[in-house]
């Protein structure tokens, strides 16, 4: 039997019992059979079905991997290819022909894969929600006023119980030493909310404040433009950012790059 049916026939699981053990003895002891098996069994995993199946993860990425490995022109891709190798494999040709196109065939697949899932457009909405960062929000429970309402208010925000926060922040808006950090809070809840026009003009009382927070307010701005489509005018604040060196210069400008036109 041809070395390359015989890997074949143990990948499969086809050998009989003597047999098996013959593969594994020579396995140890043959070095060239041995490397030979490692690339057969590499590129047959990569054209096997139980390869191109993932662990569970919650991770947005990979579940959108996961879809794009079930798209129907992969499968059949996938079927085809297994196929005709299947029928080089019963045409005893040469193993160094074979493994040139068993390697030309998974490059296809995987090719084809990422051209795919790289070139996905992200929707303004999604890049939003990347660049907001509201796990990376300053918190007012370690600030010196930690036991007044605005940890109240932070507590309802991070449970998106945003108009309850709203009531509160607003109400302390004179009186906060807190302020820049309100402002912020405040009008990504208001962005949250769908109230536009309010969280832009609380942005731009951030922006036109003497705070040291005021920088801020660019940021923001521009992310809530991103969410409300207003992209040119994001496109304005965020070459402002990146030209001034202001707040947020860095995403300002991997933003640039990725947002949708």
């Amino acid at each position: 039997m041809e070395d390359d049916i015989l890997i074949d026939n143990y990948l499969k699981g086809l050998l009989s019992k003597n047999e098996r053990e013959s593969f594994l003895v020579r396995l140890e002891s043959d070095d060239v059979f041995k490397e030979q098996f490692q690339l057969e069994e590499g590129l047959f995993n990569a054209l096997d079905d139980n390869s191109w199946s993932f662990i569970e993860d919650k991770n947005p990425e990979i579940e959108d991997y996961k879809k794009l490995l079930q798209q129907e022109d992969l499968k059949d891709l996938k079927k085809t290819l297994a196929k005709t190798n299947s029928e080089f494999n019963s045409k005893n040709r040469k193993p160094t022909k074979r493994l040139f196109y068993y390697l030309a065939a998974a490059s296809i697949v995987v090719l084809l894969a990422f051209q795919f899932f790289f070139n996905k457009t992200v929707s303004n909405q999604e890049l939003y929600n990347d660049y907001i960062a509201l796990y990376d929000l300053p918190s007012f429970v370690s600030r010196s006023d930690s036991s007044n309402q605005l940890v109240k208010a932070q507590n309802l925000f991070e449970n998106k119980k945003y108009e309850e926060a709203l009531v509160i922040f607003q109400s302390l808006e004179r009186q906060s030493e807190n302020l820049g950090i309100l402002y912020v809070y405040e009008g990504i809840a208001q962005s949250e909310l769908g109230k536009y026009y309010e969280a832009e003009n609380t942005f731009n009382s951030l922006i036109n404040s003497n705070l040291l927070d005021a920088e801020k307010g660019h940021w923001y701005k521009a992310l809530l433009f991103i969410k409300s489509d207003k992209i040119e005018d994001a496109k304005k604040i965020l070459n402002d950012i990146v030209s001034k060196d202001l707040y947020k210069n860095v995403e300002a400008k991997a933003l640039l790059e990725n947002i949708k036109h």
